[in-house]
């Protein structure tokens, strides 16, 4: 009779543990994928064709990527709208607006397709759900799907497919809700591997005494350097890169720092507008999938915006907080 009544009990506690031990799995699993997604832009050749949808608009674009002794080299190009090129080379970037003969010149950014998951996995699970979907077809390969569901309204959601045979992010989904998709990057062909022609990586237009050239790198800082503590960041986010650059010809230059959670990205400008001598209500906005907050204190202008809600763009500028003048 004991056993008897000791068995219902006994049943449930396994069936909970076996439950938690399958989500505990599920986990491991997603994290192993996104940690090979990770590695794949780094030591793999590809070339192909994506295309990027957000709002009813879609754009085509040919990239290449190659991995030598020197290092990364990238090369993209716009098949649709405004002609643009973007040569990178590990961390900086030249961007060729031909119409114009304008390049600008800028550092990488992180997390932008196909390395969005290009910063360290470790830890994302504090701030996302991790889950393994369903195995589907990308661009002719088999590839994995890998949800995050995040913890809290500081984030969106993420849906990633990984190539089966080399762990490439080949199709990148950013969701406000389960349906709700805000972006979608997806190769549409590619191929992989030591075939891919390295010529491709090279820019079409060559810079001459006619082009305008802008270095938008600017001076990287350390943090005792920057006068300003960022109070409002939400649970996750880190800072990346903080940097003193040029935004306005008539202005003196902008700090910028950038936060990240291994996933999302948020930027903050503080540039000081001498024409402006008060404060003024915040501004708010968004186009496609970035949304920016604004706001004026006497005569200095902080602006957040990122692939964020807009709710953690606001907090993050709010929270941003003028240090004591150092002594000397």
């Amino acid at each position: 009779m004991i056993k008897l009544l000791l068995r219902p009990s006994l049943l449930a506690s396994l069936a909970l543990f076996a439950g938690v031990a399958c989500a505990q799995v599920g986990t491991a699993d997603a994290a192993n994928w996104l940690h090979r997604m990770s590695l794949a832009p780094r030591t793999l050749n590809y070339s192909g064709m994506f295309v990027y949808e957000s709002g009813g608009v879609s754009q085509s674009s040919r990239f290449t990527h190659v991995v030598d002794g020197s290092g990364q080299q990238e090369r993209l190009e716009n098949l649709d709208g405004m002609a643009r090129e973007v040569i990178r080379s590990n961390d900086e970037v030249q961007t060729f607006f031909p119409r114009e003969h304008l390049i600008i010149i800028d550092r990488a950014v992180t997390g932008s397709f196909p390395g969005r998951v290009a910063t360290v996995v470790s830890g994302l699970s504090d701030y996302y759900v991790l889950r393994l979907g369903e195995v589907g077809k990308v661009a002719g390969r088999e590839a994995q799907s890998i949800r995050l569901e995040p913890r809290d309204d500081m984030r969106f959601g993420h849906e990633l497919w990984a190539d089966m045979q080399t762990g490439l992010l080949l199709k990148a989904r950013m969701l406000r809700a389960p349906n709700d998709v805000v972006e979608q990057f997806s190769f549409s062909e590619i191929t992989v591997g030591p075939q891919v022609d390295r010529e491709r990586v090279k820019p079409r237009y060559s810079r001459s005494s006619d082009w305008k050239v802008i270095n938008a790198r600017g001076v990287d800082l350390h943090q005792e350097e920057a006068g300003w503590a960022f109070r409002g960041l939400p649970p996750g986010f880190h800072q990346v890169s903080l940097a003193r650059r040029p935004l306005r010809a008539d202005r003196p230059d902008a700090l910028h720092a950038v936060f990240s959670d291994g996933l999302a990205t948020v930027s903050v400008f503080i540039e000081r507008d001498a024409k402006r001598n008060m404060s003024v209500a915040p501004m708010q906005s968004h186009v496609g999938p970035v949304s920016m907050y604004r706001t004026v204190r006497n005569d200095v202008v902080i602006t957040a915006l990122g692939e964020v809600p807009p709710a953690a763009l606001r907090r993050v500028a709010e929270g941003v907080e003028a240090l004591p003048a150092r002594k000397p």
